[in-house]
């Protein structure tokens, strides 16, 4: 199965240290790590060495949209919480950035598209955006949609449940952390026909379908950096069910996943 992950990567600005992040090259690395082949387009400027790590992953192309900034974002954890504040964001992406073959309607029977995984961290990619992907099963981590910055750019949730107008989708992923409203928005993506996980941290996650609901157990792990874990989980989701296992079994690979991940920075011990 051939992956699109779509989002921006970002500049994560963590005490002194920078380091790669964003919810699209999480996504992006761990697919490729587990041997899917996956393509990620993205918004940076080309030759930032922050990208290096993409570029040496086998099974991963990149696809770089020439940016002058890279979305940027302090991130701070204290008392077991996050705290992020965005510094600096890149543009939107559009079709046009996509590769042809990933547009709907463009692609041939011989190289039918596979699953898109869309991972926005700063409102990036749009419901416009997903009506034009070709693909034949469609995931998307909802964070980016669910929050815009505040004062001094610190990130807040953003949006009432009421102003969300869910695209057409196979899977829709959100943690409760999210949004103070995330079960309720998490509704409104159930009733337009997507399979919804909620994740929950070390209390693991719940899915929901028509008719059906699902407690995922988190697996377990030593934890030593979080970030990443619910993008990962969302992706390894994503695959698991666009392969045709069950939703149960589709969660708990992804709680493994995503339990590898949080025991070191980047993907931790996963793979």
């Amino acid at each position: 199965m051939d992956l699109l992950v779509l989002g921006h990567v970002t500049r994560d600005e963590i005490a002194d240290e920078l380091r790669l992040g964003g919810a699209a090259s999480y996504a992006a690395l761990a697919a490729a790590r587990l041997g899917f082949p996956t393509t990620l387009v993205t918004i940076a400027p080309p030759d930032d060495p922050l990208l290096a790590p993409l570029r040496a992953e086998p099974g991963l192309t990149l696809h770089c949209v020439p940016s002058p900034v890279m979305t940027t974002f302090r991130l701070a954890y204290r008392g077991g919480r996050r705290r992020l504040a965005l510094r600096q964001v890149a543009r939107a992406l559009v079709s046009d950035d996509l590769p042809a073959r990933w547009r709907r309607g463009a692609a041939s029977a011989a190289a039918s598209p596979g699953i898109a995984y869309v991972g926005p961290v700063a409102g990036e990619c749009d419901g416009a955006l997903i009506a034009t992907l070709g693909a034949r099963f469609v995931a998307v981590g909802l964070q980016g949609w669910l929050r815009a910055p505040g004062a001094a750019g610190v990130i807040e949730p953003a949006l009432a449940c009421e102003a969300i107008e869910p695209p057409r989708l196979d899977v829709a992923i959100l943690s409760e952390a999210d949004h103070p409203d995330a079960e309720a928005i998490a509704e409104r993506f159930l009733t337009a026909g997507a399979l919804v996980a909620i994740t929950r941290g070390a209390r693991g996650a719940t899915l929901r379908a028509s008719g059906a609901k699902w407690e995922i157990a988190a697996a377990p792990a030593v934890e030593v950096d979080p970030t990443g874990a619910g993008d990962v989980f969302g992706v390894v989701l994503a695959l698991a069910l666009a392969a045709g296992q069950p939703p149960p079994e589709a969660g708990a690979a992804a709680a493994r996943a995503a339990a590898r991940v949080v025991e070191g920075p980047g993907l931790g011990r996963l793979g």
